[in-house]
């Protein structure tokens, strides 16, 4: 039965050393809508610059990122294990400059750093600034950390709802949409931006009227969408397809119809193919 649900805006912010766990916290907010979406009138959407940020000149690097995902998202989740990152030219790293500027803004912002064993290969001076870094955020909040990839997902989706429940920024948040009868599709009251790959799965299934089929085989994974064949035949190609099905299935685009093999475009999904449609010819 389909039901009105808040769509907040998740960005994932981590050095290049925990891709598994950025992984994990997308897995982790697609069970917690699956299960919780419709108990709290909330749908989670996890961001990340992997995925939602496109090449641009013009401005710093980081600046570019803050522009495109940080300034239009509701909750961040910050991970780190060995490294603390890349300087951006204002801040000691890129994942620490997101954090303050989402905490001067009073948005929610959780912490969590991994005590896992680290790698023969670690570069020990950012091992330091990350533990520099941790004594000042220790005294600014309140840190989790892990050891277990297992719990840290769970720990995810449990922290995620008693956040949904009790943080007064996600309250006024679903208080003051809950009072307008007007419907806003994201927190932020603007319309979320596609990636490239929604745009090609929206356009190419809505032009041949067919379904997606994402086929997982032992040597080959593939996928098609109308004209649109790909052979997926790299790890970062798979995850990268995978997570775009999973986007446009949290925001009520398309519906799986099979298992995660089959799927098919919702009535949003034809009005966003409508809209996308509409855009191309007017350029």
């Amino acid at each position: 039965m389909a039901y009105q649900a808040t769509i907040l805006n998740v960005m994932i912010a981590s050095p290049s050393d925990v891709a598994e766990e950025r992984q994990l916290i997308r897995d982790a907010i697609y069970e917690w809508n699956a299960i919780h979406s419709k108990q709290f009138g909330v749908m989670l959407n996890p961001v990340g610059w992997e995925n939602n940020v496109a090449p641009q000149m013009g401005s710093r690097p980081q600046e570019i990122i803050n522009k495109r995902i940080l300034n239009n998202s509701d909750i961040l989740l910050a991970i780190f294990w060995t490294r603390l990152g890349t300087e951006t030219g204002e801040y000691v790293s890129g994942t620490v400059e997101e954090i303050y500027k989402h905490c001067e803004n009073n948005k929610l912002t959780s912490i969590y750093i991994s005590k896992k064993s680290y790698p023969d290969n670690i570069d020990l001076e950012q091992l330091q600034l990350l533990r520099d870094q941790t004594q000042i955020w220790l005294k600014e909040g309140l840190l989790d950390f892990y050891d277990n990839h297992s719990l840290f997902k769970q720990k995810i989706k449990d922290h995620l709802s008693l956040h949904i429940q009790h943080n007064e920024y996600i309250q006024t948040i679903i208080n003051e949409l809950n009072s307008n009868d007007t419907p806003i599709e994201t927190s932020t009251k603007q319309t979320i931006e596609p990636s490239d790959e929604m745009i090609q799965l929206i356009i190419n299934a809505g032009e041949a009227e067919s379904e997606i089929q994402f086929i997982s085989g032992i040597d080959c994974t593939n996928l098609y969408a109308g004209a649109l064949k790909l052979n997926l035949d790299t790890p970062r190609k798979i995850a990268t397809w995978k997570s775009t099905l999973h986007e446009l299935e949290t925001l009520g685009l398309i519906q799986d119809e099979y298992d995660g093999k089959l799927f098919s475009l919702t009535q949003q999904g034809w009005k966003a193919f409508d809209q996308l449609k509409e855009q191309q010819q007017e350029k």
